[in-house]
This record gives C-alpha cells, structure tokens and sequence, in this order.
C-alpha cells in the first residue's frame, strides 16, 4: 500500500483517481479515505480539496444506492485530517473524533431506515426472549436496546475515521518523515478532563437517558486508542519484545469486549499517572 501511496502522493490526477477508485470498490473505501487524508495532511485543504471533491463522487453515488458508509468515512476522515494538519496535535484530534461521531449516532438511524429497525427488532426479540422470566431487568433494557445498538454502529465508524487518520499519517511519515508516526503515537496520552467523563458516562449508561447512553461507546473509542498507544509506548520504552504487542492484538481479537474495556481503564490511570513518564525515570534509576 506504501507504493500506492507514493503513487497517488506523485501529482493531483493520480491522487484523485486511486482515492476515487478505492472509494468506488465497496472493500476498499477505508484505503480511500486514507489517501484522502494523506492528500491534506501533505498539501493542506486548499491545495487538497480539489482531489477530495472529485474523488468524492464515487462515495456519492453509492450513498445514492442506499449505502452512506464510504461518503461518511471518507467525509469524516477528511474532516480529521484538516483538524491535524491545523493542531498537529494527534491527542487533539483524538478526542475530536467523537463530533463526526456524534454525527453519525444521529444520522445512520435516518440513512438506514430500511435495514437499522430490522437489526433492532431482531435483537429486542431476543432480548426478550433471554430475559422472559426476568421481567423487570427486561423493562429496563428494552429501552436502550435502539439507541445502544445506533450507538455501536457509530461508534465503528468513529474508530474507522482514526484509523484511516492514523494509516494517513503512517504514510506521510514513511514518506516524507521516516519513524516520526512511531513516535507520535506512542506519545497518545488522553488528559483527565477528557477521560474522567468518558469513563463516568460509561459507568452511568444505566442511569443516563437511553438517547444520552446511547452516544457512551462513541466516547469510548479515543480512550481504547490512548490504551493500545500506551502499550506501545512501554513496549518501547522497556525495550520488551514485540511479541508483547502481538499478544495484546491477539487478546484484543479473542476477548474483544473485555479487552476493550481494559484498555479504557489503562488509559484513564494513564492520564493521571502518566505511566510512560515513571517507567522512564524507573529505567533511567
């Protein structure tokens, strides 16, 4: 992918067409949206728009045919790099995520009408069917059956937005700026203003309104990227294997739910502990 990268990087009708082509082909829009990132975070928006607009047109059409998932992560991921190439701050923009987030949670229930209902009443009927001799726990989950399953949805498009940011930016680097992706992003570090709340939403989901608690796992995606960040940082830091990273992957994959919810707690003891900082000085001693 670097070599399309570096491809699309060697003028605007390159760009233009291998972000238009990915964004045309439906498995391949992420690689899309990730070009397009690349394209602002090298030349800025008023020299990349013209690239982003025209090879928008194929994400167009297929949210013509019903399909929004292209032309939002194409839309969000652009909208995050623009916010990058502004900052240059990686912890920033992170946490920015969460308004094409927001968005999404919002929008997706309406672009999705014909097939979200259909996903929540299948899932209502199991539910219902789980807890018939639990009647009271099911009058209390019944309600947030739909803005849970909303908020899930909108949630994977927020983690996609970053990851497309984040492939974007590995391709600058190994461009144009070799080993200083590595650095950054071993550098994520969420500040407490941030992920006290997070992580307070998400311990209160129960007692929050079904539409406010539905919006808790968008929220929760900066902190899961903070957390592997910070793996990746003591694995540097501590000069451990890589293999120890593999293993946090791997777990990420066989133990997703718990998984996840591990590397939010590490990133908020993280945020106010500054885990990366006392191993150094640990190491240093």
């Amino acid at each position: 992918m670097k070599a399309l990268a570096q491809w699309a990087m060697s003028g605007r009708w390159q760009a233009t067409v291998a972000a238009g082509l990915c964004l045309a082909l439906p498995l391949l829009f992420w690689i899309g949206a990730a070009l397009l990132a690349l394209v602002i975070l090298r030349q800025g928006w008023r020299e990349g728009s013209s690239v982003v607009l025209w090879a928008l047109l194929p994400a167009i059409a297929w949210f013509a045919m019903g399909d929004p998932t292209p032309l939002i992560i194409a839309v969000g991921t652009s909208a995050l790099a623009v916010m990058l190439r502004q900052t240059i701050r990686l912890d920033q923009v992170v946490m920015l995520a969460v308004i094409p987030g927001v968005v999404a949670y919002f929008l997706l229930p309406l672009w999705l009408s014909e097939v979200l209902p259909q996903v929540i009443q299948s899932s209502e009927q199991m539910i219902a069917e789980a807890l018939s001799a639990q009647p009271e726990l099911l009058a209390q989950i019944q309600p947030l059956v739909a803005p849970m399953i909303s908020g899930v949805l909108a949630a994977l498009h927020t983690l996609v937005f970053m990851l497309c940011l984040l492939l974007g930016r590995y391709w600058q680097s190994e461009l144009y700026n070799p080993g200083g992706f590595g650095t950054e992003f071993k550098q994520l570090r969420l500040p407490l203003a941030y992920s006290v709340p997070a992580v307070a939403m998400m311990l209160l989901a129960g007692q929050l309104s079904p539409e406010l608690a539905g919006l808790m796992p968008v929220f929760t995606v900066p902190l899961m990227l903070a957390g592997m960040a910070l793996f990746h940082g003591v694995v540097t830091t501590t000069n451990a294997s890589s293999a120890w990273i593999l293993s946090v992957y791997l777990a990420l994959f066989l133990f997703g739910p718990y998984m996840y919810t591990l590397l939010i707690f590490v990133a908020l003891l993280d945020s106010g502990l500054n885990l990366r900082a006392r191993l150094k000085d640990t190491a240093g001693e």
